[in-house]
């Protein structure tokens, strides 16, 4: 992503963008990140651990998101196994390029009223 536009990382595959998404409001460890991905679509669960772990990989690579510390309000203390994640600011951009890009894509087809 150095030196390229968040468009350019654009389309996302849906459990990437699903991803960022789940990560958007602050560091989120690796099992509750797999919770929400799997929370988005009903039935059958979209990820498991090795491919979460494999995408999250994949998303550090392209510089979308980074490890980090657990959160200071995390209860029960630090675990080490967990490992938490947040977005960069690349991430956050490609993140909000990508929903708009969605949301257009949404006025189009006619599911959701044209914003001015």
């Amino acid at each position: 992503m150095k030196g390229a536009t968040a468009t350019h990382a654009l389309p996302l595959r849906p459990t990437a963008f699903a991803a960022l998404a789940a990560i958007a409001d602050g560091a989120v460890a690796g099992f509750t990140i797999l919770e929400r991905v799997n929370a988005t679509t009903p039935g059958r669960p979209i990820l498991g651990p090795g491919t979460l772990y494999r995408l999250l990989r994949d998303l550090r690579r392209e510089g979308l998101i980074q490890r980090t510390s657990p959160p200071a309000d995390e209860k029960g203390g630090e675990d080490e196994r967990r490992t938490y994640h947040i977005l960069t600011p690349a991430g956050r951009s490609v993140l909000q390029a990508e929903a708009l890009r969605l949301r257009r894509t949404m006025e189009a087809a006619g599911l959701l009223p044209v914003r001015g």
